[in-house]
């Protein structure tokens, strides 16, 4: 506010007291001071609009120095756009008192010197001293803030872009597995849409014998980087069987507190189906070498079937001359029958293992006695060897461990595990033999050990010895080997090939034993 001149012939005023004066330039020291000190910008209009007061980090912020803008229109740091709204803004308050940015602050644009703009957070307060009204500003220039939240909207964007068409299926659940966002790829591989998805858990979902082990699964997760992976069938529906590969992990804030779970899905459903075709490749496969090798064996049955019937035969001419010469002495005649009956019995069971042997059936998983199959498989063997001059020797551990697996398909390996020690010894002459021995070893493994006293196996023949169709007989097809190898992997266990210590040849095998 300007005061003008005095007239030549007005009396002055009394001059002010020197301390008066004093104090006044001391108070505008330290307004100035405070206004320059201060870290965020500020400006003082009058109630027309007119800069006061500029501080430095005004000067700083906009360009402009003090001497440029004092007296001016604040519009001067305006855009256009906002310029010319802003004396009615001012105008309009002083006619209604009610306030619109006074005591509120907003977000509005300001105008550096060189023509550029920025956003601000303006904050005005009103101030009055005696007649004279004003207005202060106090500005935070929020370009950086404003850069952040455009990439974190823009990264937001791409993270929502990715997530809804990432061809995994994915999903977002809470601690508890709620699900609270699913992509499109889980909706399409789950059967269900989105809103059909939301606050439901996995769990619900899983048919009823997997539910136990997956709520199990979640619950343990509860700390930074924890994380699970289980196959899990999922009910579709349709009424029908998801196979998936389900993998869940925690996602914590800063300060390590759990906050959502990530979970992701991969259809198994075509790697089951290829799997159950080539286990049944496999069994077909397994039934065709079993039928091949007993085929190969017809003599050595026949004989064996043929003993007993022949004996029962002898027995039951016995008992008829006895009753024919009127001999009937009751004991004797008992003994007879009892031997009848015992040879019967004998050539029941080599039937009864070669009907388990021939027939094709779905695999059996069951608890099994390893000495007991090997001694049912001796009594198919044992006559076939003696009647090529060899023995048959079995050394047979005790209190062996259970394993689990199908019966039919273990004999099958060791029968031919048998036949095979047989045949490399044909061309050699003595005392030879066929060792079958089984033991329980550490790691919860029964081990089955067929080995001979022959010429061995090559080196060359040692490397490929597994591989399918290669074979050291003149007829033979290669396969017998490759088949073995098959099943014993399919029951979790392992078919190894090493040189005997007194020459020869050791297959053995190795079984896990069963788990209650």
């Amino acid at each position: 506010m300007s005061i003008p001149p005095l007239a030549p012939d007005e009396n002055p005023l009394p001059a002010p007291p020197a301390e008066s004066a004093r104090t006044n330039f001391a108070s505008e020291d330290r307004l100035s001071a405070l206004l320059d000190a201060a870290v965020d910008p500020i400006v003082l209009i009058d109630s027309a609009g007119r800069i006061l007061r500029f501080s430095r980090a005004a000067e700083r912020l906009f360009g402009y120095g003090s001497d440029e803008v004092l007296g001016r229109n604040v519009k001067l740091l305006m855009p256009q756009a906002y310029a010319q709204d802003h004396d009615q803004y001012i105008h309009r308050y002083q006619q209604t008192g009610t306030p619109r940015i006074i005591g509120i602050g907003r977000e509005v644009t300001a105008q550096r010197k060189d023509g550029s703009t920025f956003p601000i957070d303006l904050s005005v307060g009103e101030f009055r001293s005696g007649a004279e009204q004003g207005f202060v500003g106090i500005l935070r220039d929020i370009s950086e803030r404003k850069r952040q939240e455009q990439e974190l909207l823009r990264s937001t964007a791409e993270l929502r872009l990715i997530f809804d068409n990432a061809p995994t299926a994915m999903s977002i659940t809470d601690i508890r597995g709620h699900i609270l966002d699913a992509n499109h790829a889980c909706q399409v591989l789950l059967g269900y849409q989105r809103d059909d998805l939301l606050q439901r858990r996995y769990t619900d979902l899983t048919v009823d014998e997997d539910r136990a082990a997956l709520v199990a699964d979640f619950l343990s997760l509860n700390a930074v980087d924890d994380s699970f992976s289980r196959e899990v069938r999922f009910r579709t529906p349709d009424g029908g069987v998801l196979y998936a590969l389900l993998y869940a992990g925690v996602v914590c804030d800063i300060e390590q507190r759990s906050l959502l779970m990530i979970v992701g899905l991969i259809d198994r459903s075509a790697l089951f189906a290829a799997t159950r075709e080539a286990d049944e490749l496999r069994d077909r496969l397994v039934h065709a070498g079993r039928l091949g090798m007993l085929g190969e064996m017809v003599s050595g049955i026949a004989h064996e079937v043929n003993q007993p019937l022949t004996a029962i035969a002898n027995y039951a001419n016995a008992g008829r001359r006895l009753l024919q010469n009127g001999l009937t002495d009751a004991a004797e005649l008992v003994s007879i029958l009892d031997k009848i009956g015992s040879q019967a019995d004998r050539a029941g069971q080599v039937i009864r293992s070669l009907r388990s042997l021939t027939r094709k059936r779905e695999q059996l998983r069951e608890r099994l006695d390893c000495n007991a199959l090997i001694e049912d498989v001796s009594r198919l063997m044992e006559l076939d060897l003696r009647a090529n001059g060899l023995r048959l020797q079995l050394k047979l551990s005790p209190a062996l461990p259970p394993v689990h697996g199908d019966a039919v398909q273990i004999q099958q390996v060791v029968l031919n595990l048998i036949r095979n020690a047989a045949e490399a010894m044909q061309e050699r002459r003595g005392d030879e033999f066929v060792r079958v021995t089984s033991s329980a070893r550490a790691r919860a493994v029964v081990e089955i050990c067929v080995s001979d006293s022959g010429p061995g196996l090559s080196a060359e023949v040692e490397d490929r010895l597994f591989e399918p169709f290669l074979t050291t007989k003149a007829e033979g097809m290669g396969l017998g080997l490759s088949i073995c190898k098959s099943i014993v992997s399919a029951h979790g266990g392992e078919l190894l090939y090493r040189r005997g210590e007194r020459g020869g040849a050791e297959f053995v095998l190795r079984l896990p034993t069963a788990t209650e």
